[in-house]
């Protein structure tokens, strides 16, 4: 690993692990263990924390278990690709179309500048100076869409059950299930748009990797 390799993971460790304790945490100081634990699992159950989560576990990986079976499975290409275009599509549907239906102060401005635009962009930084040029299969970008896919699944199963949704465009008492299938499908074809995107990448340009 080189010293560029290391700095990108130390950073991207840093800026995406504490966005999500800073979004978790300040919330369930004072509580008793069980609203922790409903409210873990409700702050796990974003896609911006899944992804960002992802950078977290790929960059402890490297950082610490560089040579064990799942620090060789988090130095694929698909993988690193894949959590590329995870963390993009997180930044992008934040930017596009979330950032104005909320307006964060304090430490939630914090985090949210962390989970939604630091951690993406240095992600993308990461990918085109370490990971571009490596072989990956324009078939591979199909891979992309199981996380979305069982992630709205999940919502789908639990929404009803909780009655509520992370985001507007999936939910379903309010626009039926017609319009969340449609939705859905939109979202999965951003996903393998940016994958292709990433793949076009690194097949037609030049990588700058060591």
């Amino acid at each position: 690993m080189t010293k560029k390799h290391t700095i990108f993971y130390t950073l991207l460790l840093a800026s995406s692990f504490g966005g999500f304790v800073t979004s978790y945490f300040p919330g369930v100081i004072g509580h008793d263990l069980g609203f922790w634990i409903s409210d873990l699992i409700a702050t796990l159950s974003y896609f911006t924390i899944i992804s960002n989560l992802a950078v977290s576990a790929l960059a402890v990986s490297q950082l610490f278990y560089a040579q064990t079976k799942i620090g060789l499975w988090f130095s694929r290409m698909s993988v690193q690709t894949a959590i590329a275009v995870y963390i993009s599509i997180t930044g992008l549907v934040y930017h596009w179309l979330l950032a104005d239906t909320w307006n964060p102060q304090g430490i939630d401005l914090f985090s949210d500048e962390l989970l939604h635009t630091v951690t993406p962009i240095l992600y993308a930084l990461f990918w085109w100076f370490c990971v571009r040029g490596k072989h990956y299969n324009l078939q591979r970008t199909l891979a992309v869409l199981v996380v979305p896919a069982l992630f709205l699944v999940y919502w789908l199963i639990r929404g009803p059950i909780v009655g509520t949704y992370p985001y507007f465009f999936i939910d379903v008492s309010q626009y039926g299930y017609t319009a969340v299938f449609i939705n859905s499908l939109g979202l999965c074809f951003a996903f393998w748009v940016v994958g292709v995107f990433y793949w076009a990448l690194s097949r037609f340009t030049t990588p700058l990797y060591v």
